[in-house]
């Protein structure tokens, strides 16, 4: 659920890392065989950013003005490696960026790097090709098998309930970002939203009003 106020420290607490890290880099106070890891920390942290503030209530322009900030982050820094655990920021990226509605040319900064990459599946090729119709259709195993494999056959709103109820934050669990709310040394939980099923449901019109308080489903956000 979107817990308004609560958030607010994490994002500035980000905003200043953000800053911290391009000014290491732009300085060269950084040497340069860590850039390639300081610019892939200021994607996440944008990322974060970016699910922190739906999480804290934000609006659809706020929500996409950092989606924006995440796709140009992206561009500067992602390299998919088999196995990293870049799956879900791939995912949720592409996600969030059809749930916020950016523009095509904007999306497609996104699929560039993508296709740079090799990277393609089922469930990318699904939601690619919602908005831009010339991506190359996969029927490919998902990269991620677990929990995303499940994601392909989401038809109805009790499907995605299924999902989230029995699938989606259990097969995160060795995830990074898993548990992060129970975390009291380090301020690092943003949220949990299942950003492919959400943009699933938008992309195939599932009627979800049964999901309006469904744990992990961004409701609002099909709905802007």
């Amino acid at each position: 659920m979107r817990d308004k106020g609560n958030f607010s420290e994490l994002i500035n607490q980000l905003q200043n890392r953000i800053q911290k890290f391009k000014q290491a880099i732009i300085s060269g106070e950084a040497k340069p065989d860590r850039f390639n890891d300081l610019k892939s920390a200021i994607f996440e942290s944008y990322l974060d950013i970016a699910q922190a503030h739906y999480s804290n209530g934000a609006n659809k322009e706020d929500v996409k003005k950092a989606v924006l900030d995440c796709i140009s982050a992206f561009e500067d820094s992602f390299q998919f490696v088999s196995g990293f655990g870049q799956y879900d920021e791939m995912i949720w990226l592409v996600s969030m960026a059809i749930l916020c509605d950016v523009s095509l040319e904007d999306f497609q900064r996104i699929t560039a790097i993508l296709n740079r990459d090799g990277v393609n599946d089922q469930l990318l090729s699904f939601i690619i090709k919602s908005k831009e119709i010339t991506w190359e259709e996969s029927n490919s195993k998902v990269i991620q098998e677990h929990p995303y494999a499940k994601a392909t056959n989401l038809n109805s709103s009790q499907d995605i309930k299924n999902y989230l109820d029995k699938v989606w934050y259990q097969g995160h669990s060795d995830a990074a970002w898993h548990d992060t709310h129970k975390n009291t040394k380090v301020n690092c939980y943003s949220g949990y939203w299942a950003w492919e099923a959400a943009a699933i449901a938008k992309i195939k019109g599932i009627e979800d009003s049964s999901l309006k308080t469904q744990k992990y489903y961004p409701y609002d956000a099909v709905h802007w």
